[in-house]
């Protein structure tokens, strides 16, 4: 975009400019500020990824809330007190081998079954050793 930019569904000048957008997702409602252009006739709004950034961010901490999820700073905190790589993680827990690359940056939802053994094992640690393969004990 440049400094002067024009609405491709109207024509009209659009704006770069920062406004209060509301995001929702199961009951769950937040506000945030968005940054983009801003049509000065219609409703529309470009924007590109470095602003969407933190939309998806409040939607992942209500998607994770509404259904019962971890987010990927739980997800890291968790695998890292239990000592393992991304991919050992991945070897043991199940979810394929970058399942929590994928998990940890946020390019992927961490399923609810994974969610509820992270939790169970971040209570006790120790369960871990029930999941290693026997060459590993």
């Amino acid at each position: 975009m440049d400094e002067r930019t024009l609405c491709h569904e109207c024509g009209a000048e659009m704006v770069l400019d920062t406004r209060p957008q509301e995001i929702s997702y199961k009951g769950l409602c937040t506000t945030i500020m968005q940054r983009g252009w801003y049509c000065t006739n219609c409703s529309e709004v470009l924007l590109n990824w470095d602003e969407v950034e933190g939309s998806f961010e409040a939607f992942a901490r209500m998607k994770a809330q509404a259904d019962n999820l971890l987010l990927p700073k739980e997800i890291t905190r968790i695998r890292k007190k239990l000592k393992l790589s991304q991919r050992k993680a991945s070897a043991i827990l199940g979810g394929g081998p970058h399942a929590f690359q994928r998990y940890e940056s946020g390019r992927d939802w961490i399923t609810r079954s994974m969610a509820n053994l992270l939790r169970l094992l971040d209570n006790d640690p120790n369960r871990l050793n029930e999941l290693l393969p026997r060459s590993e004990k």
